[in-house]
């Protein structure tokens, strides 16, 4: 089959994205390095004025290299994409004629108040990464959250979404869900009502709609849930929790720094809790319970995530505070184990 070349393919352009990232931070490191001691030596030998910050010098030259490494990321993200479109254009085995696990089409999942089903035909996103997937009008962040980082960690696990006729395919290992093509809209605007892409395209939200039907309508998924049952809904793949506040920073950071598709879980900070609350707001978290896809570690040993709202991203966090501030990473294997 041309389904697992495909997907070999599109972790190889995953890998070498984060390689390039790496090299790319090296080198900016490097520019910046060399620009402000070239306007220091340009200070003291008067060439300069002396009340002009070397760092300021040395900003245009790294936003150069900011937009060659962004530049080259949206590159590899639409090469991705383009090979995942083939995987969902793909027929699968039950589409060529094996019986399929879910033969009937599934119910039309429940909907919050407010929300009606309208047509929407299935449109694949132009560029698949940890920020393709945001967050609607409904408390899913364990299901938006673990969409952010297969998207970014190992696209190649993301369930394959099709149109056939009438209905709209979603695969994740082991079911398949027949669903109408119709999508949750607010009843006064008109727009997706739930979660979405940036670009407009609807991947996503149809993904969304087949773990509705799998939980039990949008209302259940709006009580929240476990990052880690959707990880494993979405792939198949083996997932766990760490609980962090008893891991330890070095086992804490061998996760957030690994491959595997991860979300971190932060704790609600309520009244009382004034040096918690104190620290959410210095670092950008919710102040309620809230999942954010992992993104790795910076250079300071910082932990980088993702806010699957698709705004107020959290500042870089402290590996020791952020092993007080959050409760858990639940994450799932993404190595392919032939």
């Amino acid at each position: 089959m041309a389904e697992r070349p495909l997907r070999a393919a599109v972790q190889a352009l995953t890998t070498l994205r984060a390689e390039v990232g790496a090299e790319f931070d090296a080198v900016r490191a490097a520019v910046v390095g060399r620009a402000e001691g070239v306007a220091r030596a340009a200070g003291i030998a008067g060439v300069r004025p002396a009340g002009e910050p070397a760092t300021e010098l040395a900003r245009p030259l790294a936003a150069v290299v900011d937009d060659a490494a962004g530049a080259v990321r949206h590159t590899l993200d639409a090469e991705v994409a383009a090979l995942l479109a083939l995987l969902h254009h793909a027929p699968s085995a039950a589409a060529a004629g094996e019986p399929s696990a879910t033969p009937g089409r599934s119910p039309e999942p429940p909907l919050t108040g407010g929300v009606r089903y309208a047509a929407h035909p299935l449109t694949l996103p132009a560029a698949v990464g940890a920020g393709f997937a945001r967050q609607g009008a409904i408390s899913d962040c364990h299901l938006v959250a673990a969409l952010c980082t297969v998207a970014g960690r190992a696209p190649w696990l993301l369930p394959a979404v099709t149109a056939a006729g009438d209905a709209v395919l979603v695969d994740v290992p082991g079911r398949r869900y027949r669903l109408r093509p119709t999508l949750p809209v607010d009843d006064t605007g008109g727009g997706l009502a739930y979660a979405r892409s940036p670009d407009g395209s609807t991947l996503v939200p149809y993904v969304e709609k087949a773990f509705a039907v799998y939980g039990g309508g949008y209302p259940a998924l709006a009580r929240g849930g476990l990052p880690a049952e959707a990880l494993h809904w979405l792939t198949g793949r083996p997932s766990y929790l760490l609980r962090v506040p008893k891991a330890g920073d070095d086992i804490v950071a061998a996760l957030v720094e690994s491959a595997q598709p991860a979300v971190a879980c932060s704790r609600p900070f309520g009244h009382g809790d004034d040096a918690g609350a104190a620290a959410a707001l210095r670092y950008r978290l919710a102040p309620v319970a809230h999942a954010y896809a992992v993104l790795g570690l910076d250079a300071d040993r910082r932990v980088l995530l993702h806010n699957p709202w698709g705004l107020r991203h959290p500042r870089p966090v402290p590996l020791d505070v952020f092993c007080r501030l959050f409760t858990r990473i639940d994450w799932c294997e993404a190595d392919d184990d032939g």
